[in-house]
């Protein structure tokens, strides 16, 4: 999800942008792209019950 796409979710245009702006100072944001780690790891274990 981009973080443009995060209004959609809060409702509220302005808080969203205050809340993005605290999150982001001085962060860096990485864009992954490319096959998911993790949805391949799930792929290979679904259906399958994992013990504890």
């Amino acid at each position: 999800m981009t973080l443009s796409q995060w209004s959609e979710i809060f409702g509220n245009k302005k808080l969203t942008n205050a809340l993005l702006d605290r999150l982001v100072h001085h962060s860096k944001i990485i864009q992954i792209t490319g096959p998911s780690y993790r949805m391949k790891s799930y792929s290979e274990t679904k259906g399958k019950e994992t013990k504890r």
